[in-house]
């Protein structure tokens, strides 16, 4: 039988032989949704690894073992009957299956959240299967430290410990994909995934398991982006939210009135930078000719930028928060690849009380940068007529 290869399958083909070759890196994460095949495209390239490689320890896992029998397993025992018998491939010990290919042996478990069962012999290859389900991070560095290539996927349904602790301190290769990546998907499935398409009630299941990327905290307070390229040909600002032990956050904002779209580039987001190394931070993205619409709060932080740069305080009077939330719910945002800090706080800023209009203080401080340069723009001008220029 010929095996189905979808474009999942060469891209984490390629990661991985550059992450064994030690020319790329040994974390390689494949975010998905629903039908992109990534599980299985994950487990037919460990098994074409294996084949003709030298001896590699291997281990499968999952929170527990009736999960990983259910999806991992059952998929690896049809990987293995399409290659067929003739290959030299023998499996053992059902209650904890292990199977020999070619010189390698391949442990299958459960992990349990159990810290204690991630301790063990070092090994070539790593697979956390749903590593975003009641797996610590605890676990997966235990896990991680003793493997010399780590692949791990997830559903995108909720950010967890992976954003947080991994993406931003550790090499890797992201790869995402979604039901168009994979052609030999059963119609059935697909018919399944497409219903939902446009339906009220399932944006967010759309956005997660229809095309493969972050899901929305539910009542976050800005649904309205998705991620895509910055329109450069748009006249652009930025806006700048002061922090120490909050971090300081900047954003490269764009606004397309006509199509009612608001383009966001994250450019500084980082703790305990002194005032000096803020400004040659700033001087990075914007010279003197850019508007920056700075956090009024701090008066001598403006004072001092404002002998490099052209920054001007952002209007802090009474409700000016609810009606510069209302003009970016105006607008769809658009997001840059290279923007995580953005994803993660427009994800999860929420209401802390919904009903008096005031938002949570946590994952404020970009959501702020960018208010403030919307307000400054548009607050008290016709915006279906202005341009918008620095």
């Amino acid at each position: 039988m010929e095996p189905k290869l979808t474009n999942v399958f060469y891209r984490t083909g390629d990661a991985l032989l550059k992450a064994v070759a030690g020319t790329g890196p040994r974390l390689i994460i494949n975010q998905g949704g629903q039908g992109s095949s990534k599980t299985y495209s994950i487990l037919q390239v460990i098994y074409n690894h294996l084949i003709g490689a030298p001896a590699t320890k291997v281990t499968l896992c999952s929170y527990a073992l009736p999960h990983l029998k259910q999806g991992v397993i059952s998929d690896l025992d049809n990987i293995l009957t399409t290659f067929n018998e003739n290959l030299g491939v023998i499996k053992s010990a059902p209650s904890q299956p292990i199977y020999s290919i070619g010189k390698s042996v391949v442990n299958c478990y459960g992990v349990e959240g159990n810290l204690a069962l991630a301790h063990g012999p070092r090994r070539g290859i790593l697979f956390i299967n749903e590593a975003n389900r009641k797996i610590t991070y605890e676990v997966f560095d235990q896990l991680f430290s003793r493997s010399q290539v780590t692949m791990l996927d997830y559903n995108p349904d909720a950010e967890f410990w992976l954003h947080e602790k991994v993406i931003p301190n550790f090499p890797h290769v992201l790869i995402k994909s979604n039901y168009l990546d994979n052609p030999y998907l059963p119609e059935q499935e697909l018919a399944n995934i497409l219903m939902k398409k446009g339906k009220p009630g399932f944006e967010n299941w759309w956005k997660v398991y229809g095309l493969g990327e972050m899901g929305k905290l539910e009542g976050s307070i800005f649904p309205n982006w998705r991620h895509g390229k910055f329109d450069e040909s748009l006249p652009f600002g930025f806006g700048i939210d002061f922090g120490f032990s909050d971090p300081d956050a900047m954003v490269k904002i764009a606004i397309d009135l006509k199509k009612m779209k608001l383009y966001v580039d994250e450019c500084i987001y980082a703790n305990g930078l002194s005032s000096s190394e803020l400004g040659d931070r700033i001087a990075k993205h914007a010279d003197a000719s850019n508007l920056i619409i700075g956090d009024a709060a701090d008066a001598r932080l403006i004072y001092e930028l404002g002998r490099r740069f052209n920054i001007k305080p952002a209007n802090k009077k009474s409700g000016s928060v609810q009606e510069g939330i209302k003009l970016m719910q105006d607008f769809e945002i658009i997001v840059t690849d290279d923007s995580p800090n953005i994803a993660k706080s427009l994800n999860n800023y929420v209401w802390s009380d919904k009903k008096g209009q005031v938002p949570e203080h946590a994952f404020s401080h970009i959501c702020d940068a960018i208010r403030y340069y919307v307000s400054h723009q548009l607050i008290g001008r016709n915006k279906k007529h202005i341009k918008v220029y620095n």
